[in-house]
């Protein structure tokens, strides 16, 4: 009885230490980051809020943040770790590495968001395009006409641009002037 007594009392013991529970505070965590959108994939060391036993703010280097405007706070288990989804769909695992960093990854981090920025912008316009598109649609339609236009202007001997030319021609007027001059020149070669 008294082993069976002491068994359980150990059981508790360590049932109650297992459980950590993080005081309210900044902690320095390593963040795994994923943006599913441009396959950006990264780890960085930053420090994050937590309020309650959960993660609730992350601080980004540049002076920005994530919180609850942009993701549900997420408690962390007897590890420190916690993980969520973004309002953006970017993945986020949280492991917690002790008190308030002294650096953070502030390099990696800047450039992986500049990247996934210009990921996402067309470098013709500005504006917002997907990922794996070289243009936004405005423009990829506007080069897609360009092109046609510049096709449809363009000599099929020579390769000349001219802005003169229809779809029905087929020469510029150089061209053409040349074969005029040719056919001339070889009917009085004839006469």
């Amino acid at each position: 009885m008294r082993k069976l007594r002491l068994l359980l009392f150990l059981i508790a013991v360590l049932s109650i230490t297992s459980c950590k529970n993080y005081s309210d505070g900044t902690y320095c965590a390593d963040i795994d980051y994923y943006n599913p959108n441009t396959g950006t994939r990264n780890t960085y060391s930053l420090n994050v809020e937590v309020e309650n036993n959960a993660v609730t703010v992350i601080h980004w280097p540049n002076g920005g943040w994530l919180d609850d405007s942009h993701f549900t706070a997420e408690e962390l288990d007897g590890d420190g770790y916690c993980s969520f989804t973004s309002n953006e769909g970017y993945e986020y695992n949280i492991q917690i590495t002790g008190t308030e960093c002294s650096f953070t990854d502030e390099a990696d981090a800047q450039s992986d968001s500049e990247d996934d920025q210009a990921a996402v912008t067309c470098p013709e316009c500005g504006g917002d395009k997907e990922a794996n598109d070289d243009l936004c649609w405005d423009c990829e339609r506007k080069a897609k006409r360009e092109k046609e236009d510049i096709e449809e202007h363009t000599c099929k001997r020579c390769g000349q641009h001219d802005s003169f030319m229809f779809s029905t021609d087929e020469l510029c007027s150089d061209c053409e002037r040349d074969d005029e001059d040719r056919k001339r020149q070889e009917e009085e070669d004839e006469n």
